[in-house]
């Protein structure tokens, strides 16, 4: 390890220095915040970004260690022992909130009596620990604690970064790029840097507030239109002839079938059978586009995206219970869909859609029965559908035996619509 001290910190570290500030106190914003979020799909998905953004905290701090150990940086301003001593004191209890938040919020969810895949971002998979049930309680106790403690040590951080400052020593210049270098611009800078913090801050409050817009709980729509080459179970370099394609050709071609814009207000349900006691829910987000004319049955489709999160049974142990692993898997699978292949009449204002319905990573054939209304520009529709759960991966394990939970799960919605120009 050389001996030779630079005046600035290394670009990397700057970086990294600035990253991890940035994100910590966006963290310990929305950590504050989780507890309050109504109850479902809004609470879960400011967990699962909580999670993310952890881990991110985590990986760049444990990088940002190692370029401190192992790269050349300024020489500790020198000042009289306490002050000094009360300055290395923060800086290495800063670095332990850093690595020791993320890793008890790691063995929160690793001990977890209900088990969810974490998913960086909805997108990388991420590992249990391997520890017991006896570290639950600990971390989750340390975990609460840190919050507060982080944000003391980070404004102790700052105050002694503007205690030198004042006295006209260069101490946040050298954390600063290397164009800003008179004296007058690095206050300036860090007053800048000051603002910025409390933005991320308040920013991550308003975010786990308003839990609307989030990445983790983008509505159903945003999701199928964002990813509609990546449906769980579903191969984006299927070839054209396949039959999700075969039916939105048809949609594409037809010369009747118009859109149709779902109004507010509709439901879509599910039952099952758990110990001969019924259980009924639904979810609050699902989407739907629908192209319809019962004139043009083969020009007419559906696709149904359901947020999987927003399950509601009535009963919030059993819908976390829902969104783990053991059943929906929400981690690695935060959607379902259906997608038509053809729809035909069964009757008077009676149809059925033909197609496939994908769930937990799984893809199946489905019939969607249901009766339709259409008074003008105005329509009415209740349908339902019937689905084995074991089929798709769901409820498996401990949860596999039919005499208990029933394999036959019924789905049923209800929806309202208004005919679009095409």
């Amino acid at each position: 390890m050389t001996t030779l001290r630079p005046e600035r910190y290394s670009a990397l570290a700057i970086i990294l220095h600035w990253a991890i500030a940035l994100l910590l106190l966006f963290q310990i914003g929305l950590g504050w915040a989780l507890e309050d979020l109504p109850k479902g799909a809004v609470q879960f998905s400011g967990y699962q970004f909580h999670k993310s953004v952890g881990i991110a905290i985590l990986l760049l701090s444990l990088l940002r260690l190692v370029v401190r150990l192992f790269k050349a940086r300024p020489a500790p301003v020198q000042d009289g022992r306490a002050q000094m001593l009360v300055a290395s004191v923060v800086h290495v209890l800063l670095y332990a909130v850093m690595i020791v938040g993320p890793l008890t919020g790691w063995i929160i969810v690793s001990t977890a009596k209900v088990r969810l895949q974490t998913m960086l971002f909805g997108k990388v998979p991420w590992p249990d620990l391997p520890v017991g049930q006896a570290w639950h309680e600990p971390a989750e106790v340390l975990h609460g604690a840190l919050g507060t403690v982080g944000m003391a040590l980070i404004v102790l951080h700052v105050a002694g970064a503007f205690y030198h400052h004042f006295k006209r020593e260069d101490v946040i210049g050298r954390m600063l790029p290397a164009a800003i270098r008179s004296h007058g611009a690095i206050g300036a800078a860090g007053f800048a840097a000051i603002a910025l913090g409390a933005g991320a801050l308040i920013c991550g409050l308003f975010l786990s507030f308003s839990g609307n817009k989030s990445p983790a709980a983008a509505s159903p729509s945003e999701i199928a239109s964002e990813t509609a080459a990546e449906v769980p179970g579903e191969d984006p370099s299927a070839p054209a002839s396949s039959e999700p394609a075969v039916a939105e050709s048809a949609a594409a071609t037809a010369a009747k079938a118009n859109p149709w814009k779902l109004e507010k207000g509709g439901r879509l349900g599910f039952a099952a059978e758990y110990s001969g006691e019924a259980i009924n829910g639904s979810f609050s987000r699902w989407d739907a586009t629908i192209i319809f004319d019962p004139e043009d049955l083969p020009g007419s489709s559906i696709r149904a995206t359901i947020d999987l999160a927003s399950v509601d049974s009535g009963d919030s142990q059993r819908d976390d219970m829902l969104r783990s692993d053991s059943f929906f898997g929400v981690g690695a699978h935060p959607t379902a869909q259906f997608i038509s292949t053809n729809i035909r009449e069964m009757g008077e204002g009676r149809y059925v859609a033909n197609g496939t319905l994908s769930l937990h990573g799984q893809r199946k054939p489905l019939a969607l029965r249901f009766a339709l209304n259409i008074i003008g520009d105005k329509a009415t529709a209740t349908g339902n559908a019937t689905l084995q759960r074991l089929s798709f991966g769901v409820g498996e394990s401990e949860w596999s035996a039919t005499d208990q939970l029933k394999d036959a799960v019924s789905v049923s919605f209800n929806i309202k619509a208004t005919r679009q120009a095409p």
